[in-house]
This record gives structure tokens, sequence and C-alpha cells, in this order.
């Protein structure tokens, strides 16, 4: 009987331990992505959030109305340089990827029209295998 109630006991100790471990990972990337919501720009007000491992690709969409200024912020891991992030037209293609820049975390761009548009964000080569990626996306003021 002691032996099952010990069990239990460190059960629940572990699932709270991993809970916790899990919120503070999150916190931590959601705190480094808005160091650059500066005072220019303001939230969407989403978190495009997603937990992936190996080569796993998390994807979002977003519409981006014309005549206005955007920045896309990409966090993750443990520098500004871990995410790995594409931006495509709803037909797929190809408008910006920070691989062509050495991966920097955000791109501010404009489009003249309305844009329906996917974001693909993954880990960068070389860089964690598993963790939350955070994609922000700011409205400059």
């Amino acid at each position: 009987m002691k032996k099952n109630i010990l069990k239990y006991i460190l059960l629940l100790i572990s699932v709270l331990f991993f809970k916790f471990n899990i919120s503070a990972q999150l916190d931590s990337v959601l705190n480094q992505c808005n160091t650059y919501l500066t005072n220019d720009y303001i939230s969407d007000g989403q978190q495009y959030l997603s937990l992936i491992t190996g080569d796993q690709t998390a994807e979002f969409s977003a519409v981006f109305y014309g005549g206005n200024t955007y920045r896309i912020i990409s966090c993750g891991g443990s520098g500004t340089s871990d995410i790995e992030f594409t931006v495509y037209d709803k037909y797929r293609n190809k408008l910006f990827s920070n691989s062509d820049y050495n991966y920097i975390n955000y791109w501010n761009f404009q489009f003249e029209s309305t844009v329906e548009c996917f974001i693909e964000a993954k880990f960068a080569p070389g860089t964690n295998t598993s963790g939350f990626i955070v994609i922000l996306i700011g409205l400059q003021k």
C-alpha cells in the first residue's frame, strides 16, 4: 500500500515539474520575441506558437492589409537566429525567407494590397531539435 502511494506522489511531482518547466520555457521565448515589438509596432494580438521536434515545420496563416507596415518576429531556441521562417502567398509563391539573410529573426515589410499568407517556421540547421517556436506579428503605429 505504501509503495503505491509513493508511486502516485512521485508521478504527481513529475507531472507538476514538467508542466512548470514547459511554462517557463514558453515564457522565456515570448519575452525574447516581445523585445522586438518596439514602441514603433503594436502586436496584432495573436501569439502563433507551436511545439515541434526534429525536422517538423509549423505553419501559420495570416492576412496582411495593403498600405500597412508589418514586422514578423520569430523566436525559439536559445539564440536570435535559431528559427528559419518563410512567408508564402496563398498560391505558395515564396515572398521572403530569413534563410537568405543569415536567419535574422524579424522582417519588416509592406504590401500594396491585401495578401493572404502562410508562414512556415522550423529550427534552423544546426540549432535545437525540439522546443517552442513563436511567431509574433506587429503593425507599425
